[in-house]
């Protein structure tokens, strides 16, 4: 797979996690900064991904920032919205994989 397919991949799963937050913050929850932190480094990833798509170790470190965020996410969403509002965001989710 080539590098632009791969950091469009990670770039939609990254944008639809931004949204969640977008939406959680709407909600007035609070977003840790370790959260806020692993998805800008995921961005930061992203970019040297696009740039060097060769280094393996790139891509581990987006998909460890990336899955840091979305357990979060999805753990926070389940607790105050319930399983449905999460379902919704795992398709969005499952769909730009």
């Amino acid at each position: 797979m080539n590098g632009e397919l791969l950091t469009m991949g990670y770039l939609s799963v990254w944008k639809v996690l931004e949204e969640m937050i977008i939406e959680f913050r709407k909600k007035h929850i609070t977003i840790p900064e370790e959260v806020m932190d692993n998805l800008k480094s995921a961005r930061t990833m992203i970019k040297i991904l696009k740039a060097d798509p060769c280094r393996g170790e790139t891509m581990q470190k987006i998909e460890e920032y990336l899955g840091n965020v979305e357990s979060y996410l999805i753990s926070e969403g389940q607790k105050k919205f319930g399983q449905e509002y999460v379902e919704k965001w795992l398709k969005k989710l499952e769909s730009e994989r």
